[in-house]
């Protein structure tokens, strides 16, 4: 499903997402297909679905238009951290 569609069917709440399509452009990560694991309603299931948010499952806010997150790697561990646009940080291996 593309984000557009995501934004029309969960306004204004976070949801918690596995990304089907994306690229890398210098540090950035960008998002063009996504699989809704579902919304999420209130802070205390945001927490709770932030345990869940690795790999390729993460976590973001309807409120953005396009799905951009910074790269943060760490020479000493296999992979990358992301942080995207509302600061939550989750483990990412492409």
């Amino acid at each position: 499903m593309i984000w557009s569609e995501v934004r029309k069917m969960f306004p204004n709440q976070f949801v918690l997402l596995e990304d089907i399509k994306s690229h890398i452009e210098e540090d950035k990560l960008f998002v063009e297909e996504v699989a809704v694991i579902r919304p999420l309603v209130d802070s205390q299931e945001v927490l709770q679905a932030l345990k869940s948010a690795h790999d390729r499952r993460f976590i973001y806010h309807t409120k953005n238009e396009r799905i951009v997150m910074d790269i943060v790697v760490k020479p000493k561990i296999r992979g990358m951290y992301l942080i995207n646009d509302n600061h939550l940080k989750f483990w990412y291996s492409p």
